[in-house]
């Protein structure tokens, strides 16, 4: 009977164990819609840490004599591996939340760099965070050091077992540790979305982008296309090869730029340099996805999300074919975190936001001072791609105010969508404009270099962002959370130097993001890629539909009557649709699936799920 007391507490540790673990999954399976199938998975993968616990333990009660020294090692050891627990799933729901995806293994040190961030979006003072930190574990450690001086079993177990049982339990215990730990390694879990599994081995057998995956089956077909496509291209002999430089804002909102309309001139500086420079502001412009690495993907295949494969037909590959040269000066982390590097192929040089000094990704100081190192144009082509972060949510926090305030970053702004209407939170708004203010500044001055260093004697201009940035609207905040419109739209500047274009002064309604790459290419009077799906903008006839696509969402804009342009998406998860009329409901204020007749509505849900069915998975 005195044994009985020593297993009850031994459950009792296994079940405090477990409680987060279960509340972390109830909420991965309920609220982020993973698999069941995954939680099984994860309590055994769990169990490891559980299992190394209770064996230092017992081997510290057997060789340390001292009841609070044993005490005090034994707090520490549950206590560290709990918070790494715990730290472990913070990061995953953030990874869900922003992008849809679990955090991977070497994303995971971009969290920590951007604590300054964090700081600002919890309002505390940077140096306060590691001893935010610090007391939070110490706590922990306190509390295990309460609960084990009541609750301790290995001492009484101790006392009541002969040296041969530790030692057999001990050797069985590392035994299955070992047997586990090698059959984890294999990554089974990860085919069932075990979240573990996921972060120590991302599926590496797809393309994978922020929390999506390729079809391999469809993929691979594609990338026959791609391969024959490249078989038979054909480099320019005679073109006249412009310098082309690509500036892309991440979050840029056309209805927040001053050139675009917006009440407040956020764009001062673009302003002027469109009325000196030959430019084409474009209006309507789609993007094809609502986060940074699908939308980027898109931009540079020509290609909606259904089209992505493994081998894809970038821009960079055919401007290399054509003898340019390729600069890419990026602030963010596009190595890991988006894992685009790759993609970009055999590129003349690569700086991202993990080469900056001092740790911080996003910020375009960094690119400003990455430029300056490059040496004069030596008069041979080339494509400078610019990313910059200053109208992200978490760029470099400000050392003095913006002109509008109040201003509060709205990292931890609510991200559900309540249908029409929404109010934009002002303070919300305010930092958002500070940081397009920003994003002016720092293209005028990327600009101004260029000119200096005699880049934009004969040059291509093209400013554009990956995706649009909600701030309250339809009860929305951030991005890669819908398809709304404030999500979307994006702008589209083309700036000529030194030559007169042959573009239209008047563009085509609604414009997409695969048109881009196209468009860069016909100014050049280069050859464009047989597999890019998108049109020249050089060109006035409409697709009949593009096609957009974020995790769960989908849909298509239908430009067959130039009179109503509909807008049709549909969450995959509820199953509810809905219908807007773009011309007159720029914002997605009226749905109106319920008076749409039933055959157009029914063709346009046929025509949405069989052109983004079979392309990006969400995972």
């Amino acid at each position: 009977m005195a044994s009985v007391p020593v297993f009850r507490r031994l459950a009792l540790d296994v079940a405090l164990w477990y409680c987060i673990p279960i509340l972390f999954m109830t909420t991965y399976v309920a609220v982020f819609s993973e698999p069941a199938a995954a939680v099984i998975p994860h309590f055994l993968a769990v169990a490891l840490p559980l299992l190394m616990i209770l064996l230092s333990r017992l081997m510290l009660s057997r060789f340390v004599p001292s009841t609070v020294l044993n005490r005090l090692v034994a707090s520490f050891l549950i206590s560290i591996p709990l918070a790494l627990l715990c730290m472990y799933y913070t990061l995953v729901l953030i990874g869900l939340v922003s992008w849809g995806g679990v955090v991977s293994w070497d994303v995971i040190p971009t969290f920590f760099w951007q604590r300054q961030v964090a700081a600002d979006v919890l309002h505390l003072p940077t140096p306060l965070i590691p001893w935010a930190l610090l007391l939070v574990f110490l706590g922990m450690t306190h509390a295990c050091w309460l609960y084990l001086r009541r609750f301790d079993w290995t001492i009484p177990l101790i006392d009541r077992v002969s040296d041969w049982t530790v030692a057999a339990i001990g050797l069985g215990g590392i035994a299955a540790v070992a047997i586990y730990a090698i059959d984890f390694s294999f990554g089974y879990g990860a085919r069932l979305s075990e979240p573990i599994s996921l972060t120590i081995f991302p599926p590496r057998e797809a393309l994978a982008l922020e929390g999506y995956t390729a079809n391999p089956i469809n993929a691979s077909l594609i990338d026959q296309t791609q391969d024959l496509a490249r078989s038979v291209y054909v480099p320019s002999a005679s073109a006249d090869r412009k310098n082309v430089i690509l500036i892309v804002v991440d979050a840029l909102r056309p209805d927040h730029m001053g050139i675009y309309g917006y009440g407040r001139d956020t764009t001062p500086n673009l302003a002027r340099i469109s009325k000196e420079i030959p430019a084409r502001i474009v209006t309507g412009t789609h993007a094809s996805c609502g986060d940074t690495a699908c939308a980027m993907f898109s931009l540079f295949s020509s290609k909606f999300p259904n089209e992505f494969s493994f081998h894809p037909f970038f821009l960079h590959e055919a401007l290399r074919r054509n003898g340019y040269r390729i600069h890419l000066i990026l602030s963010g982390d596009h190595t890991r975190f988006f894992g685009l590097k790759m993609f970009y192929g055999g590129v003349d040089s690569f700086y991202d936001g993990n080469q900056a000094d001092g740790g911080y990704l996003n910020d375009d100081q960094q690119v400003l001072d990455q430029f300056a190192t490059m040496s004069n144009w030596d008069g041979r082509p080339v494509m400078i791609q610019f990313h910059l972060m200053s109208a992200h949510v978490l760029r470099k926090p400000e050392t003095e105010p913006g002109q509008f305030h109040p201003a509060v970053r709205y990292g931890l702004g609510a991200g559900h969508d309540i249908g029409p209407g929404g109010v934009p939170a002002q303070s919300a708004v305010n930092f958002y404009d500070n940081g397009v203010l920003k994003a002016d500044s720092v293209i005028n001055a990327l600009l101004a270099a260029l000119q200096s260093k005699g880049y934009l004697g004969n040059t291509l201009v093209v400013i554009t962002a990956d995706h649009g940035e909600s701030l309250g609207e339809h009860g929305l905040f951030k991005h890669a959370n819908s398809v709304r419109e404030e999500l979307l739209r994006i702008p589209l500047v083309l700036l000529f130097y030194g030559y007169q274009t042959q573009m239209p002064d008047h563009q085509r309604a609604y414009p997409s993001q695969i048109d881009i790459a196209p468009t860069i290419l016909r100014e050049l009077d280069l050859p464009i890629p047989t597999t890019w799906v998108g049109l020249p903008l050089q060109r006035l006839d409409n697709p009949e539909f593009s096609f957009f696509q974020e995790h769960a969402f989908a849909g298509l804009i239908d430009h067959r009557d130039p009179a109503h342009t509909w807008k049709y998406w549909i969450d995959r998860n509820s199953g509810e649709d809905h219908v807007f009329e773009l011309n007159t409901d720029a914002h997605e204020n009226r749905d109106l699936r319920d008076e749409l007749p039933h055959d157009q509505l029914a063709a346009l849900r046929a025509r949405t799920r069989a052109e983004t069915s079979s392309g990006l998975e969400v995972h």
